[in-house]
């Protein structure tokens, strides 16, 4: 269905150690090259679930759930379902082999009372992980309101690539060394990288890899929430901003939800916004999903 470009991280490779654009030496260049990780991209094409087979990876729609769950709910109201991963539609894009190979990951998030719609703050929210293939296409409950659902698009997986966010403590040393690091590394790379090979993707939907953030980079967000500092004033942070740094570096990008892809409509509740689901690297490695950091960020 979609078609992308193989060895693109060669090409990446390539471009940061030839490019004339990317004005760093060449042994940073190399610390750089190595700090690039494999990331599961996502593309989404609108569908609808009468054509669609159960089990398939999606945004919105009707869930495919294991017969016994139990719909998620807050203050006493059903939650919107938004999005469903099937991890063995994904595995062969897994390089590091850091996901289950089978199972589904299952979202669903609640709306903000008084404003009806997603904030992030304070948000309840839903990140199931299910080993169970024994699913059915499941009815949405009878309280649910029904303009509480969403369009459905199919989720397509390619290889993608993802460098540090700019904001990143990874970069810390560049940004102490080079005046712009930022003009003379970050943004020819991510330019080459969007125009030269991912041209055909425009929506910040991930599996693993760096965090793209439309903010400040996430990991100090998840960390933020285990500390309860989430949502907190600036001057909190600042007071705490070793304490969220050193956790920060604990913290790894499970996935990203990007509300204004045009293939949904999730933007009719979450406008602009990302979601990023995060969790710490111990329970990444051990396959744990039952303590996930949730954060929300808008343009």
């Amino acid at each position: 269905m979609f078609s992308f470009r193989k060895n693109n991280l060669d090409k990446i490779k390539t471009f940061i150690r030839t490019s004339e654009e990317i004005e760093i030496e060449e042994t940073d260049k190399e610390k750089l090259i190595k700090m690039i990780r494999p990331t599961v991209g996502i593309n989404t094409k609108a569908s609808n679930d009468k054509t669609l087979k159960v089990g398939k990876s999606k945004i919105g729609g009707k869930p495919d759930l294991p017969k016994e769950f139990e719909w998620p709910r807050a203050n006493g109201k059903p939650m919107l379902f938004c999005a469903q991963y099937n991890l063995s539609e994904l595995t062969k894009f897994d390089q590091e082999n850091i996901l289950p190979n089978k199972g589904f990951f299952y979202i669903f998030l609640s709306l903000d009372e008084e404003w009806k719609e997603f904030n992030g703050v304070n948000q309840e929210f839903k990140f199931v992980y299910s080993e169970s293939e024994n699913i059915i296409r499941t009815e949405f409950p009878k309280d649910l309101e029904e303009n509480q659902s969403f369009k459905t698009a199919i989720i397509e997986y390619f290889e993608f690539y993802t460098i540090p966010h700019d904001e990143n403590y990874n970069l810390f040393e560049f940004d102490k060394k080079y005046d712009d690091f930022s003009f003379y590394f970050l943004q020819p790379t991510q330019l080459f990288m969007i125009e030269e090979l991912y041209h055909d993707t425009d929506n910040l939907h991930q599996i693993l890899g760096h965090d793209r953030s439309i903010q400040s980079s996430v990991v100090y967000e998840f960390a933020s929430k285990e500390l309860g500092l989430y949502g907190a004033e600036s001057s909190e942070h600042q007071k705490r901003w070793n304490d969220i740094l050193e956790l920060s570096k604990t913290y790894e990008l499970l996935l990203q939800l990007d509300c204004y892809d045009s293939n949904t409509d999730l933007s009719k509740y979450g406008g602009s916004g990302t979601y990023y689901f995060g969790l710490s690297k111990t329970d990444l490695e051990n396959k744990e999903f039952n303590n996930i950091k949730m954060s929300f960020q808008m343009t």
